[in-house]
C-alpha cells in the first residue's frame, strides 16, 4: 500500500502543475517576453524602452525599433506588404502594427513580428531614409506603395 502512494505522489505533483500552467496560476510578468500567437509580445513603458527580446537581432534590426517613436505618425498611415494584414486572426492594421501590437496608457506593448520579416523592416528602413532625403509623409507612402505593393 505505501508503494502505491509513493508512486501516485509524483503523478498528482505533476498534474497539479499542469494544471497551475494552464490556468495562468504561475503569474506573468507583462515586462518579459509572452507568446502571441506566431510572435513574442513584450510589455514596456515606452517606445523609448526597447524590449528584452531584441537582444538575439541584428544592430540594424535594433535600430529600426529604436526609431518607431520617430517615424510613429508615417508608419500608422503606411500598409505593410509581408502579407501580415490580412491574417485570419489579428490582421495589422499598418506597418506600425509590424512593431506595436498596442499602446495605452500603461505603455507600449512590442511584437518581434518585423524582426522575423524582412519586408516589414525595408519598409520602415526606406521610410527613414526618404525622410532623411525630406520627402513628405504623403511622398513616402505613395513611394511604399509604388516599391512594395505587388499589385501597383
Amino acid at each position: 500500500m505505501k508503494a502505491k502512494w509513493l508512486l501516485a505522489l509524483p503523478a498528482a505533483v505533476l498534474a497539479c502543475g499542469i494544471l497551475l500552467v494552464a490556468c495562468g496560476g504561475g503569474g506573468s510578468d507583462e515586462s518579459e517576453p509572452h507568446r502571441h500567437g506566431n510572435e513574442n509580445w513584450e510589455h514596456e513603458a515606452s517606445l523609448a524602452d526597447m524590449p528584452s527580446f531584441l537582444d538575439k537581432y541584428s544592430g540594424r534590426t535594433k535600430h529600426l525599433y529604436s526609431i518607431v517613436g520617430k517615424y510613429e505618425d508615417i508608419m500608422q498611415m503606411i500598409n505593410c506588404y509581408c502579407g501580415c494584414m490580412k491574417y485570419e486572426d489579428d490582421p495589422h492594421s499598418s506597418l506600425l502594427r509590424c512593431y506595436v501590437a498596442g499602446k495605452d496608457d500603461t505603455g507600449v506593448t512590442w511584437t518581434d513580428h518585423s524582426g522575423q520579416c524582412g519586408i516589414c523592416t525595408e519598409e520602415l528602413a526606406k521610410i527613414e531614409e526618404w525622410s532623411k532625403e525630406g520627402k513628405t509623409p504623403e511622398q513616402i507612402k505613395q513611394l511604399i506603395e509604388d516599391n512594395f505593393n505587388p499589385n501597383a
